[in-house]
């Protein structure tokens, strides 16, 4: 009998390889034998074939394919399998047996295969060997004979069981069971993480009180000072009604104000609600509506935006006389490890926010891991640049200080410039790097043009969010050699990260850097859509354990059951999980590899997104009938979404309208660069909507103006930096920026290579304001005429304040 997993008319059963295919097979050339005995080895052939069958499907999760069988003096046939959830072995050996379609000898020779499986006899069913040829430019040796293995465990369950459906058999053996669930999750270890996130920062004012817990330009606020002030805070925040079991909001950009109330907010017993002064007033409204803030922590300069939003709005400038004869020492507020620390929002698939509840315990068990990990202390710094609303910085205002270290925050009008960064890594000796990887490939990037001196000072990079490029760990290096590059993976349901991998070498035959390993007091498992164990190179979904998981969706119960439930296998009883709807299979030693997403949520420049709440926002446009969004990589390889929309009858849809409306009631990094305007939206053969059939948007340019060339040296200048930047192959004087697809990153990147081309800085608001190309040459045309030959302190902006 011979197998191969090619041929027929329904598709191929694709196993997952060890290397990528290539257009042309090597050919079955190794060998790899397993002995079945008892039972297994007395089996009729068709359990044997149907055992196949029901390993292919195990292993690549297809309900339908197609493969071919030779058994000697039987010659050969065709097949092709269909498995249902109910399907069992008896089912699919029946099937086998009635679905064989002959094809003529010699058709098909082995080298067109991947695959070919040989079994023989050894005497009166003594002993009967199975063999598989393969190729070994695909597959290595351990995979087979794993597969191989996995082949027997399953028949031998099968023929045990006969009524148990082909997706509950067993594949793993007993030892490799408990290797994948217990000792690749053997994470136990003893840290300080029953405690409170603003206790670990009382405890370093008390230990140093004068020690800088924050730096701002020339301006530093210590440990003691920071204490006092939030102390006081959170003293009135009680009075307003704030303790344990409430929340309270803070609607603040990256400041000393933001430790200050972050702290007042947890020493008052409530968990914090961060409120991004970005986001548009309805989504803020949205927010605080769903958590039932007790109050809102603001500024008189942001508070405008919350005029809607209900709750008692505590300015820190304005209103800061109430509190400020309070007493000074630490509050009792009765705030347990177990109790909330904050609710942070991700996108939400039905058009709402989802407010994620996390505990003090499972943040403080994150922060301790890293920090005793990497040997974080007083000595430490970083530059604080992730939004409040993303919970990488938590680990950048709570996780440093509760070390000792300390938070240098960028000036406010130069907060996205990257070569400001540059300057504060060198000029405050930044020891730790935190962000998502753009916002690091960003100052590399600057570095390099620049030809700045070596940080040496900076020893730790920690990267999550988002996929980190393969060129980035060493590019890094090259500006800070004696760096740890550290990628972090896992879901804000889990409190931050939930893996680790510190990248040493990057191996040339790798696809992307490794998810890799469940850190301290966290645990992994990659099931199948039956929840049952994958084995080590087949794709599951990833589920997440441990200290960390949140409590849930905050009074969402519907949706948190949806992605929290209680799992039991083999080993593990009553084990707690989150389902992260991410793809990942492990490696043979348990290093967990991120291969995608099961379902429509993506991760751009470090933000996770469910395109489903952006089409609800398209839909809800009075002048659109369909709409569907998409994620496309530009000529950089940078992923961008684009919005799909069809119009209804008789209405006009103009993209700028669109991206007008969007802009109104979603984040700036949840607007697409681009809308594309359909007569209709592909369908596939069952009526869905096909994905994979939209088209590519168009070069990025202002489609809506006509093309006026760049006259002067200045605006060919600025137009050239901008195609570059958004690899577009025209732009014009009359293009702006954002019209012209361009994001906020892309708008970072196009401000640092014009302020090294003119010897200026060049403020990012420019770009956002929509000036156009012939508009920012002739500010910058105004101001280096204006600039005496030692002035190189000039800034250009739009003339605009703070936020």
């Amino acid at each position: 009998m011979t197998l191969d997993d090619q041929g027929g008319s329904a598709p191929p059963a694709l196993l997952p390889t060890d290397r990528p295919r290539q257009s042309e097979p090597a050919g079955c050339t190794a060998r790899q034998r397993v002995v079945l005995d008892k039972a297994a080895g007395a089996a009729p052939e068709e359990l044997l074939l149907a055992g196949f069958a029901a390993l292919l499907h195990r292993y690549t999760g297809q309900e339908e394919f197609g493969f071919r069988v030779r058994t000697p003096g039987a010659g050969s046939f065709r097949l092709s399998c269909a498995i249902s959830e109910g399907t069992t072995p008896a089912d699919l050996a029946r099937s086998v047996l009635e679905r064989r379609e002959p094809v003529a000898d010699g058709e098909g020779p082995a080298t067109d295969f991947e695959l070919v499986l040989q079994e023989r006899s050894g005497g009166a069913y003594a002993h009967r060997i199975v063999q598989l040829r393969y190729d070994a430019t695909l597959f290595d040796q351990t995979t087979v004979l794993r597969l191989l293995t996995h082949f027997r465990t399953l028949v031998e369950d099968a023929l045990g069981r006969p009524d148990t459906a082909v997706s509950r058999l067993r594949l793993l053996t007993d030892g490799e069971l408990h290797r994948t669930l217990v000792e690749w999750n053997d994470t136990a270890a003893e840290l300080p993480y029953e405690r409170c996130l603003h206790e670990a920062f009382e405890e370093q004012a008390a230990a140093d009180p004068g020690a800088v817990a924050l730096i701002r330009g020339s301006e530093e606020w210590t440990y003691g000072e920071v204490n006092a002030a939030a102390n006081r805070l959170g003293r009135h925040l009680r009075g307003l009604g704030a303790g344990v079991g409430g929340r309270v909001g803070i609607c603040l950009d990256r400041s000393p104000d933001l430790l200050v109330a972050v702290l007042g907010v947890l020493k008052s017993g409530s968990a914090y609600v961060p409120l991004d002064p970005d986001y548009p007033e309805q989504r803020i409204a949205a927010m605080v509506t769903g958590t039932s803030c007790a109050a809102i922590v603001s500024r008189s300069g942001l508070a405008s935006r919350l005029a809607g939003a209900g709750p008692r709005i505590v300015e820190l400038d304005r209103d800061a006389e109430q509190w400020a004869g309070a007493p000074a020492g630490n509050v009792s507020s009765g705030v347990a490890p177990g109790d909330l620390a904050y609710v942070i929002h991700t996108s939400g698939s039905t058009g709402a926010p989802k407010p994620i509840a996390l505990r003090h315990r499972g943040v403080m068990n994150n922060i301790a891991d890293l920090n005793s990990r990497y040997s974080v202390g007083p000595g430490d710094r970083v530059l604080a640049l992730s939004s409040p609303s993303f919970d990488m910085s938590v680990y950048e205002f709570l996780g440093l200080t509760a070390a000792g270290g300390t938070v240098v925050l960028p000036e406010p009008a130069l907060a996205k410039d990257p070569q400001h960064w540059a300057d504060l890594l060198s000029t405050h000796r930044i020891t730790v790097w935190n962000s998502a990887p753009a916002l690091l490939e960003l100052v590399v990037e600057q570095l390099e043009q620049s030809g700045a001196p070596p940080l040496h000072a900076l020893r730790l990079a920690l990267l999550g969010g988002d996929w980190v490029p393969l060129s980035l760990p060493d590019r890094t290096r090259g500006a800070a050699p004696g760096l740890r590059f550290v990628a972090l993976g896992g879901a804000t349901e889990s409190s931050i990260h939930s893996t680790l991998y510190e990248v040493g070498e990057v191996d040339p035959g790798w696809t992307s850097i490794p998810y890799g390993r469940p850190m301290a007091n966290q645990r992994t498992y990659i099931l199948d859509t039956r929840l049952q164990p994958v084995p080590p190179g087949v794709a599951g979904e990833l589920h997440l354990a441990g200290t960390g998981l949140a409590t849930g969706y905050l009074d969402r119960p519907e949706l948190t059951g949806e992605r929290f439930f209680d799992w039991s296998h083999g080993e593990v009883s009553g084990e707690r999980l989150y389902r992260t709807g991410d793809v990942a299979r492990y490696g043979p030693d348990g290093l967990i590899e991120l291969l995608g997403r099961s379902d429509f949520q993506v991760k751009v420049n470090g933000h996770r997104i469910e395109l489903g709440e952006i089409e609800a926002v398209l839909r809800s446009h009075e002048a659109v009938k369909e709409a569907v969004v998409a994620t496309r990589r530009d000529a950089a390889g940078d992923l961008r979404l684009v919005g799909y929309v069809v119009p209804r009858p008789g209405r006009t849809v103009r993209p700028r309208v669109i991206g007008a409306h969007l802009a109104g009631a979603l984040p700036q990094f949840m607007v697409p660069g681009a809308v594309l305007v359909l007569d209709r939206l592909p369908l596939s053969a069952n009526g869905k909507t096909d994905r994979t059939a939209l088209p590519a948007p168009p070069p990025p340019e202002d489609g809506e103006t006509s093309y006026i060339a760049p006259n002067s040296p200045t605006e060919k200048a600025v137009a050239d930096i901008f195609a570059t930047v958004l690899s577009a192959p025209k732009i014009g004087a009359n293009s702006s920026f954002i019209a012209a697809g361009g994001d906020s990153l892309q708008a970072m990147r196009a401000v640092s290579r014009l302020s090294k081309h003119f010897g200026i800085k060049v403020n990012v608001r420019l770009l956002h304001s929509g000036g156009t190309v012939g508009g920012v040459a002739a500010a910058i045309d105004q101001l280096l005429a204006s600039a005496s030959p030692d002035d190189g302190g000039h800034e250009l902006n739009d003339g605009g304040g703070d936020r």
